[in-house]
């Protein structure tokens, strides 16, 4: 924590010497003027910058200004609500006055969306395109990642990672495909999410869920700036699993053996010594204790842009560090940290008056330090009274000779305890396994050319982008091997008579290499755009694409490849009425030759309503268009491995022949071949709305769409003869339909000193099994017309209370059936219970989903909060915390489990000492309905007052506490925010500052 605070004290000084130095580097000359608008008005809160940003100011009520510049240099002014203009030194002297042109609605400087290849005003969007602007977000919101800012916030996103309930889109990075996760939201400009075929398709194969673009951050000219941002935080476990004590368990895992019909294990008098004997010697050991795990974990974070330029050359610079401590309150594990150090560079070149170019590098160094061994799998499996993880020296004779011949102890109190069928554990080797360092390194180059060809043909330029992306990952480590000892206890009296050892103590130091694994993703595009407005009237565009990416993983042999050409055509007429032409020539080297291309074509129209006359009458209308889009997308992007269309063979054993004296290698087929096989398609139809209304207080945004994914591509097993089986070849065969609705709104007001912003947005995504290969005995098992997410398994009628009740029932197929075992129904009707009987239980995906966020201001105190939530999904238990049979480790899940007294309240089955396939599969007795509503964040802000500020030598100055996955209001809570066998999830606090000078 010292380091942290020591680097951000030298980073903030030298931000701070660094500004205070330019502002003192020559005489000054003073400016006085005056910034209006068109009309004359005076503006005020308008911000002058000189000196390419290093000097700066604000105007008063009354729009006068002073400025302090070396010499008479460009001025940027910038002001809200109008567009930002740099005036020369010819344009301004003393007293003259500085005029700013009001923002045109939908089509200012700040209305610039990013979509596919290129960038449109936000007036005209023809396509279901949200936006999102980390910059205004960050103000009142220190999230940190991507992941985090699209959950809850963006209309139509499932989560983080899911658009419409469909799947997973395709993440891009200034243009280009890129991992996002490495990403600090700090460095983005803007993300664009495209959720329809139309807005989408330039990307080709990858892009048929659809793109999240996201947009870094550029310098701007005449504009220098150093923004900073530090925090410190704890990190407390949400929830954690509860196992029971030794004593518990032993008791328990009698009462399981005498349901087997075998008898106990584990005597009265011998769970009596481990509920109250001596815990070396009978040892209750649970892993999520304060012995083992601390109670919170501290992290910290320092980040610092730059950013400025002229009208040559701008420049962006990001650079952070992050620090996570260690939840592990033992051995190496205690004092244990992880780092991420990143840093971005963003260069934009005017090599001349028609080429500039871009150069954008980036660097993630991240260093995950760790123990040897897997606790928290281990945590989650070991039994509570295998042995005990530390034996104390002082209750073993000192002159023993194998503790005298010890080696290695821990703190000079303690030998490593182990048996013979334990030689490693969580616990030893913490504290003697040695040390894993996991190592990720990124690394990311970008390089862009623009060709101005105005003066060739007006409105046409050319564009390029190149990217190279090399991610490597491996394991660094110490790895030490340990002696373990298991102690002789003396009969009557708890002193260790005797310890035997397993294993020798080595500690090489040998610092090894391991688990190494890399990716490299290269991407390029060409584009010839054109872009033209006639007669203030006619808007006209289009450009022609030439895109590919590789992306390959180590082991890949081919990696996966993306081409296609792209053309988009577009007109406006007096901003009114829009149409949008986009399509996409595909490529796929997963299919055979002569289908390895597609033409997907893709049609949007829009109409802005309100810019007709017959609207003048809706004055609480500010602004209403109405958009429909339409299109195909043809997709390899579903299809796994290559070479499906032929017919393969793979080795099958070895036959004997010659009398036995001699053997070939055998070959059988693993699938037939089909050159017809072809791209998988989605057709989708779209349509929206989008309107402001009552004096710009409230913004909606909403969509209605379907969408049909078919010739899904499969290997129908029930069109085929049975005996067929590997000679079945892969065919275009499945369909899946989507649909759904989506709504978007924002609502603004102002009372005084206080200010109200409040968003929410909701998504109902439902989906149908149209065709699938299925050919069950019994229709209940169908898929074909449930939801692509259903849950299929058997449904229960609770559970067996005698034999009596068990030989009145249907047989049920799943092994041996006793009182305290679940029923199961007859779907069938044909007298015994299998697989047959399964039908529909659920559904895995929440058909609704919402956010809500609000932010309350009070002068420059500023509250935010946010959250999502969804409703109609089910979750299902079924790992090893709640199925609990054979020797598993046993939950306080398992305590109100069936018994001849208990029977009428159970809600568990029977305990079973040896594996109980009737219980523990999928059926409705494991769902729970799956609600739930999140506070994602919550945060408090106050900006420092400008004046005091400036006193500082500092633009602004705000200080903040957040806290981070608050709280979740759910039934079943303890059961979401619980992880099994991996690290716990986490609720966050942290305080910080943001400066910028």
């Amino acid at each position: 924590m010292k380091k942290i605070y020591r680097y951000l004290s030298y980073m903030l000084l030298f931000c701070h010497f660094v500004a205070v130095a330019q502002k003192k580097a020559a005489t000054p000359i003073v400016i006085k003027s005056l910034v209006t608008d068109e009309n004359g008005r005076p503006i005020s809160d308008a911000t002058i910058y000189g000196n390419e940003g290093v000097a700066f100011s604000k105007t008063d009520s009354d729009g006068r200004f002073t400025i302090s510049i070396p010499d008479l240099g460009d001025l940027l002014v910038e002001a809200p609500g109008f567009e930002s203009a740099v005036f020369k030194s010819g344009e301004y002297s003393n007293q003259e006055t500085l005029t700013l042109q009001k923002s045109p609605f939908q089509f200012g400087q700040r209305d610039a969306v990013n979509i596919a290849f290129g960038k449109i005003k936000k007036g005209n969007l023809v396509n279901a395109v949200s936006v999102l602007g980390p910059n205004e977000l960050r103000r009142f919101d220190n999230t940190q990642s991507i992941s985090s800012a699209l959950t809850g916030l963006i209309p139509g996103m499932l989560g983080s990672a899911n658009i419409r309930g469909i799947g997973s889109p395709m993440f891009v990075v200034d243009g280009l495909p890129r991992d996002v996760s490495t990403l600090n939201l700090s460095e983005v400009e803007q993300i664009s999410v495209l959720k329809d075929i139309n807005a989408a398709i330039l990307y080709g194969n990858d892009a048929v869920n659809g793109v999240v673009l996201v947009t870094t951050k550029r310098g701007q000219a005449y504009k220098k700036q150093i923004n900073a941002t530090a925090f410190y935080g704890i990190s407390r476990p949400s929830a954690l699993p509860e196992y029971l004590s030794s004593a518990d368990y032993m008791e328990l895992y009698n009462e399981a053996r005498l349901n087997d019909g075998l008898g106990i294990q584990y005597s009265p008098t011998m769970i009596q010594n481990f509920r109250n004997g001596n815990s070396y010697r009978y040892p209750s050991i649970d892993y999520y204790s304060s012995d083992y795990l601390k109670k919170i974990k501290p992290f910290s974070r320092a980040m610092v842009d730059f950013s400025g330029g002229n009208n040559v050359a701008t420049y962006y610079s990001n650079i952070g560090w992050t620090q996570t401590g260690s939840l592990y309150n033992f051995g190496e594990g205690k004092s244990m940290k992880s780092n991420v150090f990143n840093v971005r560079g963003n260069i934009d070149l005017k090599v001349n008056h028609w080429i500039k170019s871009a150069l954008d590098a980036v660097i993630v160094l991240n260093d995950n330090n760790q123990p040897q061994g897997s606790f928290f799998a281990n945590a989650a499996t070991l039994r509570p009274n295998l042995y005990a993880p530390l034996l104390p020296i002082s209750l073993i004779d000192p002159e023993n000779a194998i503790l005298k011949g010890r080696k290695n102890d821990v703190d000079g109190a303690y030998l490593i305890g182990g048996t013979a069928a334990y030689l490693t554990g969580p616990i030893a080797s913490g504290y003697a396994g040695g040390e894993n360092r996991q190592l990720q390194r990124t690394f990311s180059f970008n390089n862009r050319i623009d060709f101005d060809l105005n003066q060739a043909v007006q409105g046409l330029a050319f564009h390029t982008n190149l990217s190279f992306d090399y991610l490597t990952l491996y394991d660094q480590f110490i790895s030490n091997t340990y002696a373990v000892y298991e102690p002789v206890w003396a009969e009557t009296e708890d002193r260790i008579v005797n310890i035997r050892k397993y294993g020798e103590d080595v500690r090489t130091g040998t610092q090894n290499v391991g688990n190494a694994s890399y990716r490299r993703r290269i991407g390029f595009y060409g584009l010839l755009d054109y872009n033209r407005t006639f007669d203030d009237v006619h808007q006209v565009s289009g450009s022609a694409l030439a895109y590919l990416t590789n992306d390959k993983l180590q082991g890949d042999i081919q990696g996966n490849k993306n081409a296609n050409l792209g053309l988009r055509l577009a007109y406006g007429f007096k901003n009114k009425y829009l149409v949008d032409f986009s399509s996409a020539f595909v490529n796929s080297v997963k299919l055979p030759p002569r289908n390895r291309t597609a033409f997907s074509p893709s049609l949007g129209l829009a109409w802005v309503m309100s810019a007709e006359d017959f609207m003048a009458s809706a004055s609480f209308i500010n602004y209403l268009k109405i958009r429909a889009s339409a299109g195909i997308l043809n997709s390899d992007n579903g299809i796994s491995g290559f070479y499906n269309y032929h017919e393969r063979y793979a080795g099958s054993g070895s036959y004997s022949w010659y009398e036995g004296t001699r053997s070939r290698a055998g070959v059988v087929p693993m699938n037939g071949g089909n050159d017809n096989l072809a791209f998988e398609k989605r057709r989708e139809l779209n349509v929206g709305f989008e309107s402001i209304l009552w004096n710009n207080r409230l913004s909606l945004d909403a969509n209605v769409f379907t969408s049909v994914y078919s010739d899904q591509i499969t290997r129908p097993q029930s069109i085929y003869p049975s005996y067929f089986t590997t000679f079945i070849p892969y065919q275009n065969f499945d369909e899946n339909a989507y649909h759904g609705a989506e709504l978007g709104l924002s609502y603004r007001e102002r009372w005084g000193d206080f200010s109200l912003v409040v968003g929410a947005n909701v998504l109902y995504a439902n989906s149908e099994v149209k065709k699938r290969d299925e050919l069950y005995a019994s229709s209940n098992r169908n898929r074909t017309g449930h939801p692509v997410d259903a849950r299929f398994g058997l449904a229960t009628e609770g559970f067996f209370n005698s034999r009596s009740d068990i030989a009145d029932h249907e047989p049920q197929a799943f092994g041996t059936v006793k009182p305290g075992d679940l029923k199961y129904k007859d779907q069938n009707g044909d007298g015994i219970i299998d697989a047959n009987d399964e039908l529909r239980i659920g559904r895995s995906q929440a058909p609704f989903s919402y956010g809500l966020n609000l932010r309350l201001s009070y002068k420059n105190l500023t509250l935010f909060a946010r959250g999502n939530g969804r409703m109609g999904a089910d979750g299902e238990l079924s790992n090893n915390y709640f199925w609990v049979d054979g020797d598993d480790k046993y939950s306080t899940f398992v305590l109100n489990r069936w018994t001849e007294a208990t029977q009428a309240t159970a809600t568990f089955p029977r305990l079973s000492s040896i594996a109980n396939t009737n219980n523990y599969r999928s059926s409705d007795f494991w769902l729970y309905r799956d609600n739930f509503f999140v506070v994602d964040r919550l945060q408090l802000t106050y900006e420092i007052p400008v004046k005091v500020s400036n006193k500082w030598h500092t633009r602004a100055f705000s200080v903040f506490a957040d806290v981070s996955n608050l709280g979740m209001f759910s039934k079943y809570r303890q059961v979401k925010e619980l992880n099994i066998g991996s690290e716990p999830q986490y609720r966050s606090y942290s305080l910080g500052l943001n400066i910028s000078f």
